[in-house]
């Protein structure tokens, strides 16, 4: 009886030791000391400042309803893609997404006052962008896409200031979901290095200018 016993306790640790690891990744707001940047920006964008008034609402934001799931998705050959079972995000990858982009703005804008639908009914921020993310994902250890329409919006949503649509891709170094993710972060300080500190910050400071 011992001996079964035995056999069987052998038989389940090597079934948990053959087990693959799950491993969490969350996206993450890169700082301008990161160097990755530098291989797509050619020139650093001039600082624009803005008055410090200035308070910018972001929302709503809509991501490809594939990537709506715990499981971390990639591409694969064709229009097949691949669903990570034991490499998740750790969170809602919407929220992570929104948190990101309103950090990486209100670094780049210089301003504190950012703020993510759905906000207070009794206040509505100045200016508001919008963002319908059509891509963002790609091929472990091959190309990795972010595109992304937005509107930029003033008078608290009544004015449409700028609509553009920009696509960015980059290769990331290696096959493992660690340098997906931090891709995908790279293409995110990319977008807010290259777009939001140029085109929205002169947008902001031109109508901010030209209000009675």
């Amino acid at each position: 009886m011992n001996k079964i016993l035995i056999v069987l306790s052998l038989c389940l640790l090597t079934a948990c030791a053959s087990r693959p690891q799950t491993h969490y990744f969350t996206l993450e707001a890169l700082n301008n000391s990161h160097k990755a940047l530098n291989n797509t920006i050619e020139q650093a964008a001039p600082v624009i400042k803005l008055p410090p008034t200035t308070h910018l609402g972001i929302g709503p934001i809509k991501l490809p309803s594939m990537l709506n799931r715990p499981g971390i998705v990639t591409h694969k050959t064709g229009s097949a893609v691949q669903v990570a079972s034991h490499n998740l995000w750790a969170g809602r990858l919407k929220e992570d997404f929104t948190r990101v982009v309103a950090e990486l703005i209100a670094e780049h804008l210089g301003i504190s006052e950012v703020v993510t639908e759905p906000w207070n009914t009794r206040f509505r921020p100045e200016f508001q962008l919008q963002m319908n993310v059509q891509h963002f994902s790609g091929q472990l250890g091959g190309e990795v896409r972010f595109k992304v329409s937005w509107i930029l919006s003033g008078a608290y949503g009544k004015e449409k200031l700028i609509s553009q649509t920009d696509d960015i891709t980059l290769q990331s170094n290696t096959n493992s979901y660690e340098a997906y993710v931090s891709t995908l972060n790279t293409l995110l300080a990319n977008f807010s290095e290259k777009t939001v500190k140029t085109v929205i910050a002169d947008q902001i400071l031109n109508h901010s200018k030209n209000k009675p």
